[in-house]
Parts: C-alpha cells; sequence; structure tokens
C-alpha cells in the first residue's frame, strides 16, 4: 500500500488486514524498531540516501513473511528495486489523498523529516504547503502506476476508505487475468 505521508496507508492497512486476516507489517515502523530510533534521527544523523538503503534492506525482510499487507513509506515505491519487485509480486494500492486533507493531517507533525527545514524545524503553513504539493507532484507519475487507487474524499472515514478499498480489491481480484495465460 502507496501514498503520500498522511495519506492513511498505516491506519488503512491495518484494518484491511483485521478484514482480510492476513499480517501486517508497515515499513516505517519495522526500520524504526530494527534500528531502535525515529526515522527523523536516521534521516538527521545519516541522511535520506542512508535511510533509503535500509529501507530496502527491511522491505526484502518483509516480503519474505507472505501473504502481507505492507504499508510503504511514502518515497519507497521511487526505489527501482522495490518498484519492480511490487509490479511482479503484488497487488499496489495507492490512497490519494486530496493536498488540502494531507496539509491538514501533516501540519502538526514533528516526525516526517521530509517536512522539516536544514535545522530540524517544522515548515511554516505557507512553506509546509508548497513543500506537501512539490513531492506529492513530484510522487505521483508513480504512484498512479498502482494496480488499484482510492480516491480518499475528504472527510471520508477510516472505516469508509477501508471499505472502499475492500470493494475495490474484489473488483480487480475479479478482472485479473490469470498467470498461467
Amino acid at each position: 500500500m502507496t501514498g503520500f505521508m498522511g495519506s492513511g496507508k498505516s491506519a488503512i492497512g491495518k484494518r484491511l488486514s483485521d478484514h482480510l486476516k492476513i499480517l501486517f507489517r508497515d515499513l516505517d515502523t519495522m526500520i524504526e524498531q530494527g534500528e531502535q530510533r525515529p526515522i527523523t534521527e536516521i534521516f538527521s544523523d545519516r541522511g535520506e540516501a542512508y535511510f533509503r538503503k535500509l529501507e530496502q534492506c527491511y522491505f526484502e525482510k518483509a516480503v519474505s513473511e507472505s501473504p502481507l499487507i505492507l504499508a510503504l513509506g511514502g518515497g519507497a515505491l521511487h526505489q527501482p528495486e522495490i518498484s519492480e519487485y511490487l509490479r511482479n509480486h503484488a497487488t499496489i494500492v495507492y490512497l490519494d489523498v486530496p493536498l488540502k486533507t494531507l496539509f491538514e493531517r501533516l501540519r502538526k507533525s514533528k516526525n516526517r523529516p521530509l517536512l522539516h527545514d536544514e535545522n530540524g524545524k517544522l515548515l511554516d503553513d505557507e512553506q509546509l504547503l508548497q513543500r506537501i504539493s512539490r513531492l506529492l507532484s513530484e510522487r505521483q507519475p508513480v504512484y498512479r502506476r498502482a494496480d488499484v487507487t482510492v480516491s480518499v474524499q475528504p472527510g471520508w472515514t477510516r472505516e469508509q476508505t477501508t471499505n472502499e478499498l475492500i470493494r475495490q480489491l474484489e473488483s480487480h481480484a475479479s478482472t485479473a487475468i490469470p498467470e498461467d495465460c
């Protein structure tokens, strides 16, 4: 499951996992637990490139536990190895959340290193909206290649989003071409 930070991947992934009785993993949580420190610290101490290497390593550990529902970090699908693996072995779900909703969800977030300035300070509202908009524009072309896209409507509850996702997954499964064709 992919989407921009604040899209609800972890919450919706967990709900879907409970519904389908399938193991759920959150890649960012796996990294934080494995490294015994928050992602913000990893970014500030070692940088984004190092974090992306960790992300690849933990991704490989996660997919060894299949079947599972995996919530990816917002930039994980931009890594060619992760993207290629998922295209060949998984159904990729994109939670498409409107910019305004993302902004409202993220404006007080302290644990999103890409939403801070070079000194680690949370961006002001105008800068934050610009940063979210820019990152979303950069990432959306990759997100839009997902097998299933749920266009989350403003005001939807987690239950409504999960129900729409289930409906779309059922529809996707009924139209999928068998692998042995």
